[in-house]
């Protein structure tokens, strides 16, 4: 802004006017009195200077003056934008009430009428001095009507340079936001007027014409669809979502972000006539999670418990969600339409989840060497490509590479079946198997069981009592770590004091009786630390959703107890099983006996836990004159 040409032309506009003398020598003062502040600090006219010398002269002049002079320097301000200063603006011995249009007074007295029994006389005053001012602004844009108001005038609203303060800004738009809420309610406006001028849920709204081509697209071309549920039906479904939300132990942040983040999308369907629909809800969250920071992963994780809401009607906390297409279903239609029932049959067969993923990566892996190769249908496929997929050096290590080759010969067999490809022997082009291997068999410490039973006297927080009990029934019952995490309520027979389970890795069913300690831990736990949650199973996640614990959690409540094992190779919860094994050999038990504490049907596991048991194998020990080694010499 230049200054002084700018302050000629608002005193040349209140000639024009013929504004009194009165207030053109008040202008005067005010422009002469800042000019001199701007000279002695050597620096141009900007907001940071104007707030500086209004903090300035509060302590010099009446508040009645610094208030009159507030208006006249956002009058110059309205000057160096515009070039010229509005009527509203400039006339400040007329109310902005009394420059309303009849219409628009007259809606006003409606909603102030209402105002009166609630609100002091000071503050009945000041909602009548913001919310017309309010109105000019709407005036300004062509409005006379309250029901003519538009999305777009709220928009321009508050977009708009209302040359004021920003503390005064807020405050008119606060203010317009009830008034807009007590018209909705009269069915006068749209409800979402109010919201809108929420200045925590304007930004994440979106305007659609500022969308990428892409985005803009996917909006058009399912608009029809969204027809199916309307906006009202949309907006109605968000409480009892966050019901749903309160069922699965949600709290806090996480309600406020959901009802927030639904309502925004709300108003961006509103605005743009559309009614809800999946994909536009993901294209309106690609756009709006630009300028969030981290924060976009929750509200992610947020519309995707929404849609799924939609389709269920609850949410299901045990799933995990995904958010871009798998590998398998970026592969061609022809390679999909044969690894999906090829899965299907692994399932079938009772395969664990783990395994499935196993079977599903080495057959993408393959469809994509073919893919490479230019193959576009498994019919061609020859000895020869097998054989060079053989060559192809996926895996570090000869047991992975073994073990893809394996679930890659029973795809090949798969595909010869059932017609895929000519012939059925393909799967012999590629080798499988690797050289047996022994183990050492490694079992907990008699120092490191101590440390177990510390642990549990010595620490009561809930997570504690959780990972106690998990690792108590690995050590005192020899249970898999699945089998701690399916195990339910129904499975524990407290009178008899037995737990009776069908082991997830065998389906085998097996009863075993419960020791006193394991027992405590788990009423301890289900008492001190387990969430209120309707769950079956007994453990369950600390945090909302409260649903089944998934990974290896079993194997991180056992490095919270003995923190060493976490260096180990090989040092995860299993070791809690073979412990338990080796323990009942110790005390005398039958070879028998451990098999159907274990769920095995084959003594052969079982063998290597005898090396184990130090006592009874130095009973097998043969003197070396039995064995036909004679001694000689030897320690004087």
């Amino acid at each position: 802004m230049d200054y002084h040409v700018t302050v000629d032309k608002v005193m040349s506009l209140l000639k024009e006017k013929e504004v009194c003398s009165s207030s053109q020598k008040s202008h005067k003062e005010c422009y002469f009195s800042l000019g001199s502040f701007l000279e002695q600090t050597g620096q141009e006219y900007s907001e940071t200077l104007r707030n500086e010398w209004l903090s300035l002269i509060l302590n010099e002049y009446p508040r009645q003056r610094c208030m009159v002079w507030n208006q006249y320097i956002f009058q110059l301000e309205e000057m160096s934008a515009t070039g010229t200063v509005s009527d509203r603006r400039l006339y400040l011995n007329r109310s902005n009430y009394n420059k309303l249009p009849d219409t628009l007074k007259c809606d006003l007295n409606i909603y102030l009428e209402d105002c009166r029994g609630r609100y002091t006389a000071r503050n009945w005053e000041l909602t009548r001095i913001f919310c017309s001012e309010a109105l000019l602004f709407l005036f300004d844009n062509g409005i006379i009507d309250i029901r003519k108001i538009t999305y777009q005038t709220i928009i321009n609203l508050i977009e708009m340079d209302m040359y004021c303060s920003q503390e005064t800004r807020t405050i008119i738009l606060r203010h317009t936001a009830t008034m807009m809420s007590f018209f909705g309610q009269k069915g006068m406006c749209p409800a979402g007027f109010n919201i809108l001028l929420d200045s925590q849920t304007y930004p994440h709204v979106g305007i659609l014409a500022g969308f990428s081509d892409t985005n803009q697209c996917m909006i058009e071309n399912n608009r029809h669809q969204s027809e199916d549920f309307p906006t009202n039906e949309y907006r109605e479904t968000i409480e009892p979502f966050i019901e749903t939300l309160k069922k699965h132990g949600y709290v806090g942040t996480t309600l406020y972000l959901a009802r927030h983040s639904l309502t925004a999308l709300y108003l961006f369907l509103d605005i743009h006539k559309l009614g809800y629909h999946p994909e536009i809800m993901w294209a309106w969250f690609s756009e709006i999670r630009k300028g969030m920071g981290h924060s976009w992963l929750h509200w992610r994780r947020i519309l995707k418990c929404y849609e799924e809401y939609t389709m269920l009607g609850d949410i299901m906390p045990d799933g995990k969600y995904r958010y871009a297409p798998s590998s398998l279903e970026m592969l061609p239609d022809w390679c999909r339409q044969a690894i999906d029932p090829f899965l299907e049959q692994k399932k079938r067969e009772f395969r664990a989840e783990g395994t499935i993923r196993a079977y599903q990566y080495s057959c993408i892996r393959f469809c994509r060497f073919l893919i490479g190769h230019g193959y576009d249908s498994f019919e061609p496929l020859s000895p020869a490509a097998v054989k060079e997929f053989g060559h192809q050096d996926f895996y570090t290590t000869f047991r992975g590479r073994s073990g893809c080759f394996t679930i890659v010969r029973g795809f090949l067999r798969f595909l010869g079946e059932n017609g895929y490809i000519m012939g059925t022997a393909l799967h012999n082009c590629l080798f499988s198997g690797s050289a047996p291997e022994e183990k050492l068999v490694d079992v907990l410490s008699d120092e490191q069981l101590r440390k177990i039973a510390d642990f549990r006297s010595s620490h009561q927080e809930p997570i504690e009592l959780r990972d106690t009990a998990m690792v108590m029934l690995g050590v005192k019952m020899g249970f898999r770590a699945s089998d701690v995490l399916d195990l339910e309520f129904g499975n524990i027979n407290w009178g008899r004091r037995e737990i009776s389970i069908v082991m997830d890795k065998t389906r085998t069913q097996i009863t075993l009786p419960m020791p006193v300690d394991v027992g405590n831990a788990i009423y301890t736990y289900i008492c001190n630390g387990r969430p209120h949650s309707d769950d079956r199973r007994i453990f369950i996640r600390t945090k909302a959703p409260y649903g089944k614990l998934t990974g290896k959690i079993c194997t991180k409540a056992l490095y919270r107890i003995l923190p060493e094992r976490r260096a180990m190779i090989g040092g995860g919860f299993h070791v809690t099983r073979r412990t338990f094994a080796t323990n009942l050999l110790r005390n005398q038990a039958g070879i028998d006996t451990v098999m159907d504490a274990l769920g095995h049907r084959d003594p052969t596991s079982v063998m290597k836990y005898l090396l184990l048991d130090d006592e009874r194998s130095r009973s097998c020990a043969l003197s070396l004159a039995d064995a036909g080694i004679p001694m000689k010499g030897g320690l004087a």
